[in-house]
């Protein structure tokens, strides 16, 4: 008797396993158009630092990009933050930033709720 009680009861759990449904594969086309929006580049002359954004990602001033800055790489010295247009411009000294590319996963953290950007490269 037990074992047809255990036999039922893998049988009802592989079967609620197979009819899970699947989760939905595309993205809503709201996120879609914000993350084509989004965009940054970067110019850097050690130690200081010049990266343009666009897109609805840099609407807080550029508080998001500098709280990731400083996760990313350490020390922040001299932030400025203004925009010009549809542009936002921060201006910032890295002296010892802790990786070579922590700028550039700075602004993929602080743009990923609206659409991460990707292949930014901070050019000298």
């Amino acid at each position: 008797m037990r074992l047809n009680n255990l036999a039922t009861i893998l049988f009802s759990a592989i079967a609620l396993t197979v009819a899970a449904p699947a989760p939905e594969a595309s993205e809503p086309s709201e996120l879609l158009d914000k993350r084509e929006a989004n965009g940054a580049s970067c110019h850097k002359s050690s130690p200081a630092y010049t990266v343009t954004t666009w897109g609805s990602w840099d609407d807080d001033w550029g508080i998001g990009f500098l709280d990731n800055l400083r996760g990313q790489c350490g020390a922040v010295e001299n932030w400025g933050f203004s925009y010009s247009g549809s542009s936002g411009q921060a201006t910032f000294r890295l002296y010892k930033p802790a990786s070579s590319n922590c700028v550039e996963n700075a602004i993929w953290l602080a743009s990923n709720p609206t659409g991460a950007i990707w292949g930014v490269t901070c050019t000298s």
